[in-house]
């Protein structure tokens, strides 16, 4: 037996598929390759989306000429005339359910219709994925054989994908029209489950398929026929989603895998929700879970989900060069388009060969969660210069120094444990400086509340209510008394926790100055609190010496956020809120006047600065763009007060 020796392509727009010849569950595979120019209408094909599993495995699958045809007498002949392709055991398992007994299928297959070990093919290959999926007559998405009660499991999410629609950017369930169970669609209703029913959906969630980085675009670019196949069973995809989307929004029974199955849920937030358009600086939120094994992957595999500006950022697939160039030469692109700095709250400080202001997704980021954190003020565009390699100049106030670090407790799922924690946590911040019971509330919850969201929000805690449940925590009352169990469950402090539960994995830091904060960074005292001229979110710096700084990551400090260290503190009749824009599909920053009830995007400190400035084209852009930036020199900040330095992040 020879190895199959690939014929080159005929050109950077061919492809290979590949038909697989019908045979019997236990026979032996065989395949063929046709390649045709890309895209050809006229060659329907499957394309398959799949875990490649382990490499050390020795299976094979012979390849013969593709117009011989191959039947079950034909592979008893001796193997040995034909060539072979090793290829790992979950695609040998996947083959097998694929083929078909008595005809032939066609299909794409990355293991197979790529030359892995060629690089220069694989690159205009890769950037061609996005259409092979998109184009394909049907995608298929293999999970595996029957495991763990998996038949259950992929019925129940069909069930449940099939009794609902979904409000995908605003996260809200309505019953479908002519449904069985209207109380599906209603998020105040628990999940009908029993514990085998929550058991076999958490071990199906479980499967490696989930956490894989190219599934993504091999999914949610496939076409309304995609399916997902576990063993024989079957969904469609687009009702799979749906049944995922309402698993994580209605809350389950407390059963023994709860915690397990909310974790899980928690765990693919960023797959389950994933949006149509994604954005450099999501990154770390929507794809920080997923594996892939090229550290290029992290940006090639999700190219086809950005805007065009965005994608003109990142070169074409080139797997010869080393990704830290690729990732440095996308975030100057950024940083040159833009004249933002935004992008630097993606990078967290880590052993890396990057610079630290280069994001290094090539390593998952611990405990990243997006909040209120990421949206901050975000008026002024930036001033950088790039002096030498590896060196980004940048405009910056240092406002305070992390003096002490705290380590948020683990919070469970249940009410009584987390108030627990809390109280042993916001006890020990308070020995050490008090602040009122109105700054413990903002800082669990990042400062978002039901009226800080536009429309209101129930999903989020009231202002009022989070006040009552700080108070009780800080008090001597019995969480576990029985005259207190009916506040520790009630409505109004279930949802306050929810939101303090996502302060898992973060630090609490004191700062001088009396500020308090939080951060998933790997932050350390001495460690100080920038806000650069062009970011959106105060960045937590190392000094290195000489006006030199390493970023550790974003963070979050109260009274600080929104753009005090430029502006001065906010009016009192004026709250930062995030509003829902239809142009964007998402939540953008606004102003709101809490007298009037007015939402506007500017500014109103802008007038009072010492200095007048020129607002004149800045409200002409805020018109149709409410993410305008105002350009503004640093000296003129500089002659209203504000205490600007030059500082270069290495």
């Amino acid at each position: 037996m020879t190895r199959h020796r690939y014929s080159p392509l005929s050109g950077r727009k061919h492809i290979r598929l590949a038909i697989i010849h019908p045979g019997k569950f236990e026979d032996e595979i065989f395949i063929s390759f046709q390649t045709s120019e890309f895209p050809d209408t006229t060659s329907p094909y499957e394309a398959l989306s799949y875990v490649w599993g382990s490499d050390n495995s020795s299976l094979l699958v012979y390849v013969k000429s593709a117009d011989l045809a191959v039947t079950n007498e034909s592979q008893k002949v001796s193997l040995v005339e034909f060539e072979n392709i090793s290829i790992t055991r979950n695609l040998d398992i996947a083959l097998r359910y694929l083929r078909y007994v008595d005809t032939s299928r066609v299909v794409w297959i990355d293991a197979l219709c790529i030359n892995q070990e060629d690089d220069v093919e694989k690159g205009p290959q890769v950037a061609m994925m996005n259409d092979i999926y998109r184009l394909a007559s049907r995608v298929v998405a293999w999970l595996g054989p029957e495991e763990n009660d998996s038949n259950r499991a992929m019925y129940l999410i069909g069930y449940l994908g099939s009794q609902v629609e979904v409000n995908l950017s605003r996260r809200k369930i309505v019953p479908v029209a002519n449904c069985h169970d209207p109380t599906i669609g209603d998020v105040n209703v628990l999940l009908p489950f029993r514990e085998e029913d929550l058991a076999s959906i958490y071990h199906l969630l479980s499967r490696k398929w989930f956490e894989r980085l190219w599934i993504r675009q091999e999914i949610y670019l496939a076409g309304p026929e995609a399916i997902v196949m576990c063993d024989l069973y079957q969904v469609k995809w687009s009702i799979f989603r749906r049944g995922l989307m309402c698993l994580s929004i209605k809350l389950p029974p407390i059963l023994e895998h709860t915690d397990l199955y909310v974790a899980r849920l928690r765990f693919l937030e960023g797959f389950i929700f994933h949006e149509p358009i994604v954005y450099l600086v999501d990154i770390k939120y929507i794809f920080n879970n997923a594996q892939c094994l090229n550290p290029q992957d992290r940006l090639y595999a999700v190219w086809a989900f950005f805007t065009d500006v965005e994608k003109s950022f990142i070169p074409p697939p080139d797997y010869t060069q080393p990704y830290e160039k690729l990732y440095a030469t996308v975030i100057r692109n950024f940083i040159n388009h833009f004249g933002s700095l935004n992008i630097l709250s993606e990078c967290q400080l880590q052993e890396t060969t990057c610079p630290s202001w280069v994001p290094d997704w090539s390593k998952p980021f611990a405990n990243f969660y997006r909040s209120g954190l990421a949206m901050g003020f975000h008026r002024f565009a930036a001033w950088y210069e790039f002096p030498e390699p590896g060196v980004l100049r940048v405009m910056s106030v240092h406002k305070c120094t992390v003096s002490k670090v705290h380590q948020v407790p683990l919070m469970l799922r249940f009410a009584d444990a987390t108030l627990e924690g809390l109280r042993i946590l916001l006890t020990a911040l308070d020995q050490e400086e008090h602040h009122t019971i109105e700054d413990y509330a903002r800082l669990l919850v990042h400062d978002i509340f039901m009226h800080t969201m536009e429309p209101p929000d129930s999903a989020f805690p009231d202002f009022e209510e989070s006040k009552r449940c700080v108070e009780f925590i800080m008090s001597d009352s019995d969480i576990n008394s029985a005259e207190n169990r009916e506040f520790v469950f009630s409505p109004g402090v279930r949802r306050f926790l929810s939101s303090a539960r996502n302060l898992k994995g973060f630090q609490l830091i004191q700062c001088t100055g009396g500020y308090i904060g939080t951060t998933t960074a790997p932050v350390q005292p001495g460690d100080e609190v920038h806000f650069l001229l062009g970011c959106s979110t105060p960045l937590l710096l190392r000094p290195q010496g000489n006006c030199k700084f390493r970023v550790v990551g974003s963070c979050f400090v109260l009274e600080l956020s929104f753009g005090e260290p430029f502006l001065g503190p906010m009016p009192n009749n004026i709250v930062p809120i995030q509003k829902f824009d239809e142009r964007y599909g998402r939540h953008v920053q606004a102003l709101k006047d809490l007298t009037s009830n007015d939402i506007f995007y500017e500014d109103p400190r802008l007038e009072s600065l010492p200095i007048p400035l020129d607002l004149t084209e800045f409200r002409r852009q805020l018109q149709y763009n409410c993410l305008a930036m105002l350009y503004i020199k640093p000296e003129v900040l500089r002659a209203c007060g504000v205490d600007l330095n030059c500082i270069d992040l290495v």
